[in-house]
């Protein structure tokens, strides 16, 4: 299926059809960007699971037109226990956005020659599609619904994939100068990725603001309460970008 492709055809195919978009784009104000930023984490947590309780460094570099971007980002624990480089593509049109995500989390960034490997049953990569469709009957609600489609995500015994699917509300408002987002995250089917039946996931709340240091810079602030009923977990995060 996907044996034998390369990395780094793959990101440049990424990274050719933004071109392709803004070259034959009707809108003559469509611009290309390229953004790179770095997030400084007091831990890593995805979908209601801790992935790193050690500080992370989490970089990003990305190439956006108005209707679609892509990007790697990559993530590193200041003790050494959690790496991760993903690569992702997604293409909006109005509210509704489609995404590819490839997931690659090796032991670490040293002496690993996995990041090549896609062969089936074998390979680290998992690759995930996801839905997400913003401002919900015109508000600020958003769904979200994402499947792992190929990769590591397996079956512990039959070896085969499991489908993990992951479903989002979200709802966003602003508080002053604070920009607040409430989620509450799913998990769809038995023997799954995320939990073996039916179950939230992910319940939180992140709050953003931006400090003024200067009079023209300004550094975004996190900070996240996260919870996990399946796991009777509660997490604690905040960081800053730069």
């Amino acid at each position: 299926m996907i044996k034998g492709i390369n990395y780094n055809k793959l990101a440049f195919s990424l990274m050719f059809f933004l071109t392709y978009q803004y070259v034959n784009a009707n809108d003559k104000t469509n611009i290309f960007n390229t953004d790179f930023s770095v997030d400084f984490m007091s831990m890593h947590t995805w979908r209601g699971y801790a992935t790193s309780y050690s500080p992370t460094i989490e970089p990003t570099l990305e190439f956006s037109t108005p209707n679609a971007k892509a990007g790697i980002w990559a993530a590193q624990s200041l003790d050494g226990n959690y790496t991760e480089i993903d690569l992702y593509f997604t293409q909006r049109y109005k509210n509704i956005s489609f995404s590819i995500f490839d997931y690659y989390c090796p032991p670490s960034y040293k002496n690993t020659n996995e990041i090549t490997d896609y062969t089936k049953h074998k390979t680290k990569h998992t690759i995930e599609l996801a839905l997400e469709y913003s401002n919900l009957f015109k508000s600020h609600f958003n769904f979200m619904i994402t499947t792992m489609v190929y990769g590591d995500d397996l079956d512990s015994e039959t070896k085969q994939n499991r489908y993990s699917t992951y479903f989002q509300f979200s709802y966003s408002t602003s508080i002053d100068k604070n920009t607040l987002d409430l989620v509450l995250g799913f998990n769809t089917f038995d023997n799954s990725y995320y939990a073996n039946s039916f179950s939230i996931v992910n319940a939180g709340i992140k709050a953003k603001r931006n400090l003024k240091l200067f009079k023209s810079k300004e550094i975004p602030l996190q900070a996240s309460v996260i919870t996990n009923p399946i796991n009777e977990s509660l997490f604690l995060k905040f960081g800053f970008s730069l």
